[in-house]
């Protein structure tokens, strides 16, 4: 409605606006007659609204959101930058980087966050959230990528004349990676160089490996040519570009048909690129008798509703139809665009003439000129960091929470659109929209301080049921964060895939998708998902405890201050305080490290684990002495070589035995710690 009246208030009549002019009848006859005198409050008030048109006021930096914040905990600069670089690249912070940012404000995380996101770990961040979007990761597999290209345009299968079988199959996965992945790395290459985020669409180039440019038989310059991962930008001959829109792995992952004629590739389109559900814009008709017109895309209210901008769209996709090849229309035996449709454009433009063959060109050129495509970019990236899809308007009045879900909306509208402005305002460079949601309140949002009552009004508790940031992890994140803090991955054997990320495992079974039949995560954990996690929590406590304490303390990850022997009591079950006062600078230690936590040494939560390590620690030592348990280790949980290598270790950094039951008491607070909340959940 706003939007109707912006473009309303341009109307004038004899040089006063038109709508100031009919409400008052000056000059200008109106059958409901005279409504505003001039000079009126009402008066006043509307050709005040005009003028704001005309001027808008620009915010400061800092958008408003009222008082709708207070009450709410959030992470110091040290807690949002683990939060950030566990988000971004899968590790803890260094101690230099804390350093950096302790006390010098929210804002200090830039310069940090900048240098961090230069990390190879943050572009492959980069692929997992674009991939959530895109599902091109479908054609990964096998040479399903390869198969896509035309066979009569490109030497797709090159390297089948390989004789030797492995160099053959691994040559064919590299090129078949390459291939699946060109619009990704299109991407990639873009924030990579801190070009503009727009060139995603209006890059007049593709971005190939050294292997996919070999499938599509055109010579790119590469620093190395043997490198399977590089990346660099050419052109297919003839064909003129249009960023991923004109990639061979987006036309094929959102195909056309004879009939639906591009305009599954004009929603999506509007959905990844202008952040509008076309779906949700008006219902469509439940009974078909209600459609009689003829060409109800063209004439039935029912249908223009999205068609009116659906349709357009999809004409400029035109000379990209059944095979996903560019063929212009002129080309072929139809000439033009179809009759029955209406012709391409977008919005209130239409295709200039002469211009049909890069018709895809100018389509991107449109869209990046759009305030709806910076919004977009935002609503990617903060669902790739919160887990979380952006607040909907809500527009039931009678529902319960309707005052309270619109002021959710309405404050997080404002944040989103503030940093959508200033993605434009900084030459769309998309690492600013990364280091804007970390520095919010949702993403450092950890509570809720309650009032002197206990209890929140349901009106803000309904306030703030989104907000916070505590995603159950994907598996991928998951599967970095424990090599992170462990030091080791969760996988059968050293050789073999991760359990979380392979998908004849549990990357599925995790929330995980396939980006084909999967294309959904899971956010809410399951029963099976909580089963896996306590599986791992129990099998990464058994690998990693005896091969950290085979460590030289100053190298230790997880237990710098203590010892095997060092016991909680001694032979006359006195407590030995040194050796107290270790254990639990350790626990204090594992908290920060395992769950980004910090308690004094007499907090109720040091005292808690505390008491589990001594309760594990006297069962089992009563355990060995009776003969219930054995001092042996089992085989998967003691140290005897290094886990990289495999190379046997020095005699006396073995451990295969553990008669005091530390090394098992120390797993058992491990796997607590590893089956927590808030170390499954960021």
């Amino acid at each position: 409605n706003l939007k109707m009246l912006q473009d309303l208030s341009r109307y004038e009549v004899d040089g006063q606006k038109l709508l100031l002019a009919k409400p008052t009848q000056r000059g200008v006859t109106h059958g409901g007659g005279e409504q505003l005198k001039v000079d009126s409050a009402e008066y006043n008030a509307l050709k005040e609204l005009l003028n704001r048109f005309e001027n808008p006021v620009e915010c400061e930096d800092k958008v408003n959101v009222g008082n709708y914040f207070d009450g709410i905990e959030q992470l110091d600069e040290v807690g949002t930058l683990r939060k950030a670089t566990l988000a971004l690249t899968g590790r803890l912070p260094t101690t230099q980087e804390a350093e950096q940012v302790r006390g010098f404000g929210i804002d200090a995380l830039d310069p940090v966050l900048d240098e961090i996101m230069k990390e190879d770990a943050f572009l492959e961040r980069l692929v997992e959230i674009f991939n959530d979007t895109l599902l091109t990761d479908r054609y990964i597999a096998n040479t399903d990528a390869v198969g896509l290209l035309n066979p009569e345009k490109f030497p797709a299968y090159w390297f089948e004349g390989i004789e030797d079988d492995n160099t053959r199959n691994q040559i064919a996965y590299y090129t078949n990676v390459g291939l699946a992945r060109e619009a990704l790395n299109l991407i990639v290459h873009v924030v990579k160089n801190d070009l503009p985020y727009t060139e995603i669409l209006t890059a007049d180039y593709q971005v190939f490996t050294p292997f996919s440019a070999k499938s599509y038989g055109i010579d790119v310059t590469f620093k190395d040519p043997t490198d399977p991962w590089e990346i660099a930008v050419g052109k297919l001959p003839g064909v003129p570009h249009a960023g991923l829109l004109t990639t061979t792995m987006f036309l094929n992952r959102f195909p056309t048909t004879a009939t639906n004629r591009n305009r599954a590739r004009a929603r999506v389109v509007y959905k990844f690129f202008l952040d509008t559900d076309i779906l949700k814009l008006g219902a469509r008709p439940l009974d078909p008798t209600s459609i009689k017109t003829v060409n109800p895309t063209m004439n039935n209210p029912n249908c223009t509703v999205c068609h009116e901008l659906i349709d357009p769209v999809a004409a400029t996709f035109q000379n990209y139809q059944a095979r996903n090849d560019y063929v212009p229309l002129e080309t072929t035996e139809q000439m033009t665009w179809f009759t029955d449709m209406r012709l391409p454009g977008f919005g209130e433009a239409k295709l200039p003439e002469g211009e049909e063959k890069v018709a895809e060109q100018w389509l991107a050129k449109q869209i990046v000129a759009d305030d709806r495509f910076a919004q977009s970019a935002v609503r990617i990236v903060w669902k790739g960091l919160t887990g979380q899809d952006l607040l909907t308007e809500p527009f039931d009045a009678a529902h319960p929470d309707y005052v309270a879900d619109l002021e959710a909306f309405q404050v997080q509208d404002r944040v989103v659109k503030s940093i959508a402005a200033k993605l434009r305002s900084n030459n769309y460079n998309l690492k600013m929209v990364f280091k804007e949601i970390i520095k919010t309140d949702y993403f450092r949002a950890t509570n809720v301080r309650l009032p002197a009552s206990g209890e929140l009004d349901e009106e803000r508790k309904a306030e703030l049921a989104e907000l916070g940031t505590a995603q159950y992890m994907t598996p991928e994140q998951l599967d970095r964060k424990i090599e992170a803090v462990t030091g080791y991955p969760w996988r059968p054997n050293r050789d073999q895939p991760d359990l979380l990320t392979n998908g004849n495992e549990y990357r599925i079974f995790y929330g995980g998708i396939d980006s084909n039949s999967i294309t959904q995560r899971i956010s809410d954990p399951n029963g099976i998902m909580a089963n896996i996690a306590i599986r791992m929590a129990n099998e990464m406590s058994c690998l990693a405890t005896a091969r950290d304490f085979s460590a030289d303390p100053s190298d230790r990850l997880l237990f710098p201050y203590v010892e095997r022997s060092f016991v909680p009591e001694d032979d006359n079950q006195f407590s030995v305080p040194a050796v107290t006062d270790a254990i639990r600078a350790n626990i204090q230690h594992l908290y920060d490290h395992v769950l980004g936590e910090s308690h004094d040494l007499n907090d109720p939560e040091i005292t808690a684990a505390y008491n589990l390590f001594v309760t594990i620690w006297k069962d089992g030592k009563n355990g060995v002495k009776d003969g219930t348990y054995s001092a042996d280790l089992e085989g998967a949980c003691r140290s005897t070589n290094d886990y990289w290598t495999g190379n046997e270790l020095p005699e006396n950094r073995k451990i295969s035995q553990d008669p005091d039951y530390t090394v098992r008491a120390w797993m058992g607070v491990l796997t607590f710690m590893l089956s927590d909340y808030k170390f499954l959940h960021e």
